[in-house]
């Protein structure tokens, strides 16, 4: 008996397109789910890098300007990570004075009576902390001068 097939030789291709199609799908898939996974971690690191990293050495020491009171308000989280008012930041000149991207991505201007002469603990970015709406400290990034 022969082998029959409901298909004919021009149906072939779109047969095998029909099969491909739940693999493509799969692998779309997984790769999402690696893509979210691989963003999900990088913010974490970038916020373990963050005030986590600088708190105990620095956050926690430094005081406003002209007061006795703390920079940074840190909380320890469940996880036992550190969480505040500070964070490293992107800071630049503009017309004379300072200016510091915050989390959000809002850039504020930093008064010059909460600059911190401090020893910046990483030289390549700057420390903001801030919160109720202002700039409670800031240490520049090391300009080599």
């Amino acid at each position: 008996m022969p082998l029959t097939s409901p298909y004919t030789p021009a149906d072939m291709p779109r047969q095998s397109a029909v099969v491909q199609s739940p693999a493509y799908i799969g692998i779309a898939a997984i790769l999402a789910v690696f893509i979210v996974a691989f963003a999900t971690a990088r913010k974490a690191r970038a916020q373990d890098n963050g005030h986590h990293l600088h708190h105990a050495d620095h956050y926690s020491r430094w005081k406003q300007p002209g007061t006795n009171a703390p920079c940074c308000n840190g909380k320890e989280t469940k996880d036992g990570q550190t969480t505040g008012d500070c964070d490293p930041t992107t800071a630049e000149v503009r017309a004379g004075s300072w200016w510091a991207k915050r989390e959000e991505g809002q850039w504020v201007i930093v008064p010059d009576d909460r600059i911190l002469r401090e020893r910046n603990p990483d030289v390549e970015r700057a420390h903001l902390c801030f919160n109720y709406g202002r700039v409670l400290c800031f240490v520049p990034p090391s300009t080599g001068t």
